[in-house]
């Protein structure tokens, strides 16, 4: 049995469309398990499911390991949660591709993590006469379709994507028989318009649609549940905190997501004001800063909670790191891998993760790799160095993770086969190898260079690379270990755990950008560079991206439990603070 606050139980025993407001730290988790626990009895003995659908795949992870815990075996039968590219893919794209002339079949789906990615971009760019780079990348990455077919995103408002550049990657991406993750929504909003016997199906199928963050859904993704309201077969159960709408890149804006709630007629007089993550210090400082209209509270233990809140302008931002937030971690008992640095942009912090790592505390994020990323072997390297000197064998997924991607990038094929039990022997394997040659090479770098070898005549003995790739993946460890010369590390005292930091990153400091900071949580968070003109950013110019801004800012000083120091730097005499430290009566 849940236990759930008087506002929490009202909202899941409602069964009209609902909209929820839902502030942060208000245990919105807890409320989407009790209501899909609650709905699944609903439709136990007939044909139809519940369906949710959540922003990551790590939350899908947390409710169905939940819905395990606290439900029985038909009411996790009953629900499907996915994320919603997930969702369009099993249910829509797959199995009605077929009404869609330009989508290839069969069809795989292409992400930045497969060599093929960069292929594509480097043969559109090439084709213009242009050379690319990194930012290259990230913009067609975050290039979308809107519901009218025409690019938009990041990468073609302010990259360098144009709208020929843009239809020829997606060609380019159709002919090699892929789709990106821009396309798959795209096609299945086009299937569930076109074809009314499709939506149709589908609303019959799932009694509920249960929706996370909705502040954040996107014009397309709010097409496609139209088309499934519209055949009056779905409800829907929508959570979401206009407060932290600040997805407007990505196609999310408030204002669509009011309307889809006033379309259905979801009541929208149900909200959460109880924040069961931050204490009462950190609370005031946000309610300030966007008052709430029931007014945000500290609940549960947060109530209990002896928070601190405190500004600093500092010359640079990492000294308001080292002679501000990491002495009052120290003093308070918070440990490293429970605290956070946020920072607007990625390029503020990679020089607070060098000057970090120069003072020997780990630190996980941009800029804290002292070798570069995309070396082949640095993935699997780093997964196997967290199992190295592990009593279990909880890393075998990120492994078999590690696997698929290396297999990828050398041989060019998709070895799904890897999250089989053949890939999972494979795994174990691996893991095998890497704590036998912890036992006879106690440095880091001499472990990289064994298992680079050893790793290599493992995977061509059992198939899933060729003799060839032996070379490259030693070719590999050593360009890891020049890198990290370049980079000045102690290679005489660095530790196999080390190699490991990157993928179990538990006792190391985080490094975030403010947008990725959304949905998770710390004991200690530190805001850097929070001045004008980086947020709110200088190209601002309406009041819309003034208010995103403050969302934004928002969104960061709710991430802590226990401490939040906000920094504004002082490195050029114009830098003046961001007015949203004033607004939030920080200073």
């Amino acid at each position: 049995m849940i236990s759930l606050t008087s506002e929490q139980r009202a909202s899941v025993e409602s069964r009209e469309n609902l909209l929820l407001t839902a502030c942060p730290g208000s245990g919105k988790t807890r409320v989407i398990l009790a209501k899909l626990l609650s709905l699944s009895d609903d439709v136990a003995s007939t044909p139809q499911f519940i369906g949710c659908i959540t922003y990551t795949n790590a939350a899908v992870d947390e409710i169905e390991s939940r819905l395990r815990t606290y439900g029985s075996g038909t009411s996790a039968e009953k629900c499907e949660v996915a994320t919603i590219h997930s969702f369009c893919l099993e249910f829509i794209l797959r199995p009605y591709s077929w009404l869609m002339a330009e989508v290839p079949t069969p069809f795989k789906v292409i992400s930045r993590e497969l060599s093929d990615f960069e292929s594509v971009v480097d043969s559109v760019e090439d084709e213009l006469g242009r050379r690319p780079n990194s930012r290259t990348y990230d913009d067609y990455e975050s290039l979308r379709i809107d519901v009218d077919g025409d690019p938009c995103g990041p990468g073609f408002v302010s990259g360098v994507v144009t709208a020929e550049s843009a239809r020829r990657y997606w060609e380019v991406v159709r002919h090699r028989g892929y789709l990106d993750f821009s396309m798959i929504l795209y096609y299945s909003y086009r299937i569930v318009s076109e074809y009314p016997f499709v939506s149709e199906g589908i609303a019959a199928r799932f009694k509920w649609l249960l929706i996370d963050e909705f502040q954040d859904t996107t014009d397309v993704q709010l097409a496609i549940f139209e088309c499934l309201h519209t055949s009056l077969h779905t409800n829907f159960f929508m959570v979401g905190d206009q407060n932290q709408s600040i997805m407007s890149f990505a196609g999310a804006e408030v204002d669509l997501s009011d309307a889809f709630a006033h379309k259905i007629g979801a009541d929208r007089t149900f909200s959460l004001s109880g924040n069961f993550r931050s204490g009462p210090q950190i609370v005031a400082a946000a309610d300030t800063l966007i008052p709430t209209s029931r007014g945000m509270q500290s609940a549960g233990k947060a109530r209990l909670i002896a928070a601190h809140v405190e500004y600093v302008r500092a010359a640079r931002p990492i000294d308001a790191i080292t002679d501000s937030f990491l002495p009052m971690m120290q003093k308070m008992g918070i440990e490293l891998g429970k605290a956070a640095i946020l920072a607007p942009w990625w390029t503020h912090l990679i020089p607070v993760a060098r000057a970090l790592r120069e003072f020997d505390v780990p630190v996980f994020g941009p800029g804290a790799r002292p070798y570069r990323r995309r070396r082949l072997i640095v993935g699997l390297a780093e997964q196997l160095g967290a199992c190295a000197e592990s009593d279990h064998y909880l890393g075998i997924p990120g492994v078999e993770r590690a696997l698929f991607r290396l297999i990828s990038d050398i041989t060019g094929s998709t070895r799904f086969d890897v999250f089989s039990y053949q890939g999972r022997r494979a795994a174990l394997g691996l893991i095998y190898l890497a704590r036998n040659a912890a036992r006879t090479h106690i440095g880091g770098a001499d472990w990289l260079l064994a298992i680079s070898q050893r790793v290599g005549e493992f995977l061509a003995r059992e198939g899933w690379l060729p003799e060839s790739a032996k070379a490259s993946l030693i070719a590999s460890a050593q360009d890891m270990i020049n890198d990290m010369i370049a980079s000045n590390v102690d290679l005489q005292n660095l530790l196999i755990s080390d190699m490991g930091l990157f993928a179990n990153p538990d006792k190391a400091l985080k490094l975030i950008t403010l947008h990725n900071a959304k949905g998770r949580e710390f004991d200690a968070v530190a805001m850097v560079c929070m001045n004008n003109g980086h947020i709110p950013h200088f190209a601002a110019r309406t009041r819309a991206e003034y208010e995103e801004a403050r969302r934004l800012f928002y969104v960061g000083m709710t991430r802590p439990k226990k401490l939040l120091v906000v920094a504004s730097d002082q490195s050029d005499r114009r830098n003046q603070p961001c007015p949203f430290i004033a607004e939030a009566r920080l200073s």
